[in-house]
């Protein structure tokens, strides 16, 4: 009964009020949970590693903006560069220091086939066809390249060694 008498008490433009302040206020709620979560994708998006946007197939690991394939079995060096092909990815060259203690982490204790192509005078291209830089750190005399654990070393193309991949995100 008394709720009738509320309700005939209570005049049209109040109860419009009434409403209005409700309306405004879960707008103001509205505004301030998107404000927040504008402030966490911006916060995440202005890391150096952008790994929160984007994955890697299956058995690919990634760093920075390129995926990764260590392979488990081991292959000569045309092999290896022919598995790297089929998958869309090259083996792996190293551009920055960052990257090559990446990989000698994931690498483990084995020594992998990254790139080839040199000349006995140490010139030549790179397999993606950046020219040699003979400022590299490396031992041997052969025309294929490996990464072991004191860096990178050349040997017999014929080896059979684990290898490493390399492509852009997709």
């Amino acid at each position: 009964m008394k709720r009738i008498e509320i309700l005939k008490t209570s005049s049209p433009s109040s109860m419009l009020e009434t409403s209005t302040k409700i309306l405004i206020f879960a707008l103001a709620i509205s505004v301030v949970i998107n404000i927040v979560l504008i402030s966490i994708d911006i916060h995440f998006s202005d890391k150096e590693d952008k790994g929160v946007r984007y994955f890697c197939s299956d058995n690919w690991i990634g760093f920075q903006d390129k995926c990764y394939y260590f392979s488990e079995e081991e292959q000569d060096w045309n092999s290896s560069r022919y598995n790297c092909l089929s998958q869309n990815a090259n083996l792996v060259l190293i551009t920055t220091t960052k990257e090559k203690h990446f990989l000698k982490r994931f690498k483990c204790t084995s020594d992998h086939w990254i790139w080839r192509d040199m000349t006995e005078n140490l010139t030549g291209q790179w397999v993606d066809e950046n020219i040699f830089n003979k400022g590299i750190n490396m031992t041997g005399n052969e025309i294929c390249f490996y990464l072991n654990e004191d860096g990178v070393a050349t040997a017999r193309c014929y080896t059979e060694r684990k290898w490493i991949c390399r492509k852009k995100v997709p």
